[in-house]
């Protein structure tokens, strides 16, 4: 069954640090016709518009024979009168690519419901979230184009049809639908976003690795750097690492285990310093004491000492989900800098 919110909250998936995921956001044709060479630049006219293009009336022809005393004049052609076309009113621009004003509104609008349904309040920087996943909704569009991807309508149709399952009656997809503030046309769009997004996201990870270079470690984490290097001397004369980790660690968690922080790559420890001072050491020894200054200009102090290194260990399922992660995420923040985005609407409130 469907879940009133459930496409809303999929829309906006964490994919790193302040970044977004548009996953499942309504979205312009473009995808079906990007790729088409046949298929003319959007110019924002409809085809009647498009008839109304002007034209040069054909010029006179005088017959050879005519005799005239005065030149003959050839009528001005007239251009046939064009009626503008109103401009839809934006929210940005993503090289060249518009967004329009009323989509941005429809997406705040179904965020909005999102969290109103769950009982909470938004973010106080949500318009700014919204209008950034619509931003990287669209350059992933055109990376997916530049890079030959297609969605094609029996895909999305497909993908219709497994939502109208999902629902378990046509009038239940209906109401879902009105729910969540989609027509059905805009709910298609969506789809295709869908799908655009994993074809680009199996293309961006397609090398991320299933397995990588790990060490086992384990680690204390002090607030007096005078206690650290106590200890240090400590562990180099002999004493046990795990014992002190229990007795002195702040982290409460690891300090149950003797500062056993597993196995994990060099990526995946919330301190890089502590996972690069690991895997600079060798099995057995112990580094010194590692000095990292926080955001609030505090200092915390780690000692870390290596137990074994594997050069090729399997990722688990979930430290491979965080370099996928990871992987699409600097991707993406990669077609931010090559991109000329242009704002037209405020997002502080």
């Amino acid at each position: 069954m469907f879940s009133r919110h459930n496409v809303v909250l999929r829309s906006y998936q964490i994919i790193g640090p302040g970044r977004l995921l548009p996953v499942l956001l309504c979205l312009t044709l473009l995808v079906f016709t990007a790729c088409r060479e046949d298929v003319p630049a959007d110019n924002g006219t409809d085809g009647a518009a498009a008839a109304n293009v002007p034209t040069l009336m054909p010029t006179m022809v005088v017959p050879a024979t005519a005799v005239a005393t005065e030149p003959i004049a050839t009528p001005t052609p007239t251009a046939v009168p064009v009626t503008p076309t109103p401009e839809k009113p934006l929210a940005a621009l993503v090289n060249d690519q518009p967004i329009y004003l009323d989509d941005y509104e429809k997406e705040l609008a179904r965020y909005e419901q999102a969290y109103a349904g769950l009982g909470s309040t938004p973010p106080a920087d949500y318009r700014a979230l919204v209008l950034n996943s619509l931003i990287e909704r669209a350059l992933i569009v055109q990376a997916a184009a530049a890079a030959g991807i297609v969605v094609t309508p029996e895909a999305v149709e497909a993908r219709m049809t497994e939502m109208r399952a999902g629902a378990d009656s046509e009038a239940n997809f209906a109401a879902w639908l009105e729910a969540n503030q989609y027509s059905e046309v805009e709910f298609r769009d969506a789809l295709a976003m869908e799908i655009v997004t994993a074809q680009m996201l199996d293309r961006v990870t397609a090398d991320v690795p299933y397995a990588v270079e790990q060490v086992h470690a384990r680690y204390i984490q002090l607030n007096d750097g005078v206690l650290a290097a106590s200890l240090q001397v400590q562990i180099n004369g002999g004493s046990d690492f795990g014992l002190l980790a229990r007795q002195h660690s702040l982290d409460q968690v690891t300090a149950q285990v003797g500062g056993d922080l597993g196995f994990f790559a060099r990526w995946s420890l919330q301190v890089p310093e502590v996972a690069e001072a690991a895997f600079a050491l060798q099995p057995g020894t112990v580094s010194d004491v590692i000095a990292v200054t926080n955001t609030n200009g505090s200092q915390t102090f780690y000692l870390v000492q290596v137990i074994e290194r594997e050069a090729q260990r399997p990722l688990t399922a979930d430290m491979r989900y965080v370099l996928l992660q990871q992987t699409f995420s600097d991707w993406l923040a990669t077609q931010w800098q090559q991109a000329v985005v242009t704002r037209f609407v405020g997002t502080d409130g």
